[in-house]
């Protein structure tokens, strides 16, 4: 269990509390922006973590958790375009296992609009919707997709994807994209140890009409391995031309030659583009003072193939060994075409637990857990300005949203 807990923070991934209906009330603040934040012990590897909405994040202002949903520890939950915000289960098990929406009503408070059940022990972690009647949430530990309605919250089927495990480890299936009426699932294939044992890339792509499996993709000639972030929505995304580019994790810097970096697949085409790779082990990073990251926790693309990141590096902070607390974590901007990366100069390091990321109002948000607060920062997106200490948080800030772009 004590390696999953290290793959939970290294990977950041989500951690919800279950409760009941009765306490899943909306919260009293209201507001625009989402934002999450986690409260953890001296040694930062448990806690509780607070959601909650608020309307404004400028001039210092300053949040603590008075008025927000109770979470689990380290957690943050999956926004969809619909609007639907969607509450996950302790991704480590927990008592009561419900997928649950929330919407922000007309009073900007978080109101529950239903639950689902899902299966035990299943780590559900992304969802991503086909339509208002069809939507899809894995359920990672499980090797499953349970696919489902997302207006009446109704279970509709599950697609199983155990047949497609390699020898020795889970299939895993990470974050969901649906393009041109296909929904590509991320094979991790990581062992016991929660790690990739190949320096390989692998998809299972289904007919999102009547769930049919149409195939399955793999690539060792592009370089990397565990194609996106398993709890990040957004770590497969598509850019103007209609090109997919998928974030991978590799190993997180732990066994070299299993690499990070961003892979494609071209638009109007259903494999990996082998001839495109930023592999994070070979591509020296501007200003970054130990040269390369050994994978990115968070993503966010802008377009113009601008995309923000939140890199980590374990050459940041090499004398701390404490993987949760240690200031590991950089903002940087990775030019996809051009298929470099540099640092966002003036942001502070951040630690595990403080990696929130979003776009508000013409500016990328940062949160951050460093040496002088707990808060966030911005970016502006038009001339790279940085202003830090926006806000101030109690806990670290794990997961932003903000519905005004």
């Amino acid at each position: 269990m004590k390696i999953k807990h290290l793959f939970l923070m290294v990977a950041l991934a989500t951690t919800f509390v279950a409760c009941d209906e009765k306490e899943d009330e909306p919260a009293s603040a209201s507001g625009k922006i989402l934002f999450s934040t986690t409260v953890t012990n001296p040694s930062g590897d448990s806690g509780s973590g607070y959601l909650q909405a608020v309307g404004s994040l400028e001039g210092g202002i300053h949040y603590d958790n008075s008025n927000a949903l109770p979470l689990g520890f380290g957690s943050y939950p999956c926004v969809c375009k619909s609007g639907n915000i969607y509450v996950f289960p302790d991704y480590m098990g927990g008592t009561e296992l419900k997928l649950r929406r929330y919407v922000l009503n007309d009073a900007n408070q978080l109101e529950l609009k239903g639950s689902m059940a899902l299966p035990a022990n299943s780590s559900a972690a992304i969802v991503v919707e086909a339509s208002d009647t069809k939507a899809y949430v894995c359920c990672q530990s499980l090797d499953l997709i349970v696919v489902f309605n997302p207006t009446t919250m109704t279970e509709i089927s599950r697609i199983d994807v155990s047949s497609l495990r390699n020898e020795g480890v889970s299939a895993y299936p990470g974050a969901l994209y649906i393009r041109d009426g296909i929904l590509y699932v991320a094979l991790e294939q990581f062992n016991a140890q929660w790690m990739p044992v190949e320096n390989a890339l692998e998809m299972a792509l289904y007919n999102v009409a009547d769930d049919s499996f149409i195939k399955r993709i793999r690539s060792t000639a592009v370089g990397l391995s565990a194609p996106t972030r398993p709890v990040d929505n957004q770590s497969i995304f598509e850019d103007e031309n209609g090109d997919l580019y998928i974030n991978c994790i590799g190993s997180f810097g732990y066994i070299p030659g299993l690499d990070a970096g961003v892979a494609r697949i071209k638009k109007g085409e259903t494999e990996f583009d082998e001839s495109y790779s930023i592999n994070l082990s070979k591509t020296k990073v501007s200003g970054l003072s130990c040269d390369y990251l050994n994978c990115m926790m968070m993503c966010r693309y802008t377009g113009n193939g601008k995309m923000y990141a939140y890199g980590f590096a374990m050459g940041l902070d090499p004398t701390n060994t404490n993987t949760y607390i240690a200031r590991t974590g950089v903002g940087v901007i990775v030019d996809l075409y051009n298929q470099s990366i540099k640092v966002i100069e003036g942001l502070p390091h951040s630690n595990g637990h403080g990696v929130a990321m979003g776009r508000h109002k013409g500016k990328m948000v940062y949160g951050s857990a460093n040496d002088d607060y707990n808060g966030f920062s911005t970016v502006d997106l038009e001339t790279g300005a940085v202003e830090s200490k926006v806000a101030t948080v109690d806990g670290f800030p794990s997961f932003f949203y903000s519905f005004e772009k």
